[in-house]
């Protein structure tokens, strides 16, 4: 074959994977651009390699069972869409150490080690990034109950920074982040479900 036709094949090849790479991640992110039903609040700011994150989200449930299901967080895996492996690593008194795979959007898979502490008087779990190839985060939930007991404001803030840097946009990032902390939410109300039976 001619050197120049291989080199046509190889060019054409790298073009169409790459081209499919971007459409099923600006597919996937087109999912959660705009309003959903699970966030009630969202903002993102950027400032320098830091990006802030924050949401607040409603659940019809107490907040002693809210809290109760969103401690479990090394059981993410069995209610969390896109937290494909949890494992617990250590416990010691309200803190865990968790290693968590995730898939997002079309993005690679990534592995975190993440160490989470429980103040249940203060109704707040706190996180933050032990091991990392790709970010840095931390951040924390707050929970708080509704006058009637019945439902449960939670508001989630949280640093994000870049290792290394990406090469996706940053309304992918954005995305990202919007689909784990509804998927979050939505796992939180199943084990919520869940025990109340």
């Amino acid at each position: 074959m001619n050197t120049k036709v291989i080199i046509g094949v190889v060019v054409a090849s790298v073009v169409l994977v790459a081209g499919y790479f971007a459409l099923s991640i600006w597919s996937s992110t087109s999912k959660w651009a705009g309003p959903v039903k699970e966030i009630e609040f969202e903002k993102f700011t950027k400032d320098g390699d830091i990006t802030t994150i924050q949401f607040t989200s409603r659940l019809d449930a107490p907040l002693e069972k809210v809290q109760a299901a969103m401690w479990g967080v090394e059981r993410g895996a069995e209610s969390v869409e896109g937290i494909r492996q949890s494992k617990l690593v250590k416990a010691e008194g309200n803190s865990k150490v968790v290693e968590l795979q995730l898939k997002l959007l079309s993005l690679p898979l990534q592995q975190y080690t993440m160490e989470f502490t429980l103040d249940p008087g203060a109704h707040r779990m706190t996180f933050k990034t032990l091991q990392s190839q790709t970010q840095d985060l931390s951040g924390w939930y707050h929970l708080e109950g509704s006058p009637d007991g019945k439902q449960t404001s939670i508001s989630y803030e949280a640093r994000s920074r870049a290792k290394i840097p990406l090469p996706v946009p940053q309304s992918v990032q954005e995305s990202a982040q919007k689909e784990f902390f509804v998927n979050t939410i939505r796992g939180i109300k199943k084990r919520v479900e869940a025990a109340t039976g």
